[in-house]
């Protein structure tokens, strides 16, 4: 038997390099812009990252391409938000809630009796490189992820609603050119409805607050938005069919496959470019390099696996269960290869180089994204047991 070699580089991981040329078929000219910018400069706040972004047209990856987008699969979204990660974390952070932000309202349109505002609105997403930025209950502790910081009631003239509230971490809080927020309508009997409003960042009412008090990931812009008497036309409040408190739809199913396969795509790259670092040192024993190497390709391999299932389009219970355990194994795999990786790369390079510290503060982020270990662990088990799949 002939095995075909070729002139790989022995420093790169077979998962980054099909990353980076997702990447660059998907983004043209992004990763040349920003690979030679310091680390340090694009994890800072007013970090070049963004723009950078939208020159390469990265709003409309996930919009359909018969309206103007780039069409991307879940396996090229994946590979892409992989690649962002390496190139800078925050990049990677704040365009992975863009993306589920888009991917959600790509579903939530596709599945209603859209009107031809909506689908104008997703259009423009992509013509005019318009970010997303993501308000629902992440960062609150104790809340339920389906819960709301954010309520409407309806206006007095009857005219949309009025919306209040904040949403703290906010990413892209600053770029931001729409807001897609979960909000609490309140309805008559004094219940509660979930519901979606898609809110222009110019509106009068929104302010920003600083809140992001740490150096890792403060490209992504996490800061503070608040919303006081923001008035939201009633064209742009959508109505997923699911009650606060009550469990999943399919919709909501959808956006949060979406969001624990780009999360964990974006902090799998920052890892990836540590232990591609420690690669090309070539410190340490074939055995403790192979195994920094087997952990990031396992953690690649892991979220490549559930978005293909995803476009094969059959997302349900199932699905999100599989984006669950993988996502949890991922947050794993990813700390024990940053430990290994910044280990092979030794104490002097560790205080030499601020990147490493950097990177391996980066690697323990992906815990702290929703839904908790705590709050999934009950569900994935109940789910083992053929119950529906429910995330208080």
């Amino acid at each position: 038997m002939t095995v075909t070699t070729t002139n790989h580089d022995p420093s790169a991981l077979r998962c980054m390099e099909t990353a980076r040329e997702a990447c660059a078929k998907a983004l043209p000219g992004l990763a040349e812009e920003l690979r030679d910018r310091p680390l340090a400069e694009l994890e800072s706040p007013g970090s070049p990252g963004l723009a950078a972004f939208k020159r390469a047209g990265g709003p409309g990856l996930l919009v359909p391409r018969a309206y103007g987008g780039g069409g991307a699969t879940a396996l090229e979204a994946v590979r892409v938000s992989r690649a962002l990660g390496a190139l800078s974390p925050s990049l990677a952070v704040a365009t992975a809630m863009h993306n589920f932000s888009v991917a959600s309202l790509v579903a939530l349109v596709g599945s209603s009796d859209a009107s031809g505002l909506e689908w104008m609105l997703i259009e423009g997403i992509a013509r005019d490189g318009l970010l997303v930025a993501s308000g629902f209950a992440e960062g609150r502790t104790g809340a339920g992820i389906l819960d709301s910081a954010v309520t409407a009631r309806p206006a007095a003239d009857d005219d949309g609603y009025v919306v209040n509230g904040s949403k703290k971490p906010c990413s892209l809080s600053r770029s931001m050119d729409l807001l897609t927020a979960g909000v609490a309508i309140q309805q008559p009997d004094g219940t509660s409805q979930l519901g979606v409003a898609l809110i222009p960042a110019a509106s009068p009412g929104i302010t920003r607050n600083p809140f992001w008090g740490v150096p890792y990931l403060a490209g992504a812009e996490s800061d503070e938005v608040v919303l006081e008497d923001v008035h939201v036309p009633e064209e742009l409040m959508l109505r997923p069919e699911v009650e606060l408190g009550t469990g999943l739809d399919t919709l909501q199913t959808v956006g949060f496959v979406w969001f624990e396969l780009l999360v964990t795509a974006a902090y799998t790259g920052a890892v990836g470019r540590l232990a591609e670092a420690a690669l090309r040192a070539g410190r340490g024993s074939a055995t403790d390099r192979a195994a920094v190497l087997v952990a990031v390709e396992a953690a690649a391999g892991l979220a490549e696996n559930v978005a293909r299932t995803v476009d094969s389009g059959v997302i349900g219970n199932p699905e999100l269960a599989a984006a669950l355990t993988a996502r949890f194994a991922v947050q794993e795999l990813l700390v024990r290869a940053a430990d290994q990786a910044a280990e092979l790369l030794g104490g002097v390079r560790f205080v030499t180089s601020p990147e490493v510290g950097h990177l391996l503060a980066v690697s323990r982020v992906l815990a702290f994204h929703p839904p908790s270990r705590s709050a999934s662990a009950e569900a994935l088990l109940d789910h083992h047991t053929g119950a529906p799949l429910r995330i208080a």
